[in-house]
């Protein structure tokens, strides 16, 4: 599967998923020596440094299993005040 992580700021990176759960997330990201893991603490996905991240999209060949990694994330609303 594939993800595109949104960073803080907006910047967005194409990342290859490795391994998902409904509360974990560890992919490669290019560029990277290391892989990134991300957890999901009330409802946000967290970088293992405390950052929050959004996940842009998560594309893969079976959407049930997209759909399991993301059944406990709140989905973003924007909303105009």
């Amino acid at each position: 599967m594939y993800t595109v992580i949104v960073f803080p700021g907006g910047r967005q990176v194409d990342a290859l998923l490795l391994s998902a759960s409904a509360d974990r997330l560890r992919v490669v990201i290019p560029g990277r020596a290391d892989t990134a893991e991300f957890q999901l603490i009330e409802g946000r996905w967290t970088s293992e440094s405390g950052g929050q991240v959004e996940l842009g999209a998560i594309l893969a060949e079976d959407s049930t299993e997209a759909g399991r990694v993301l059944a406990n994330a709140r989905p973003r609303a924007l909303t105009a005040v």
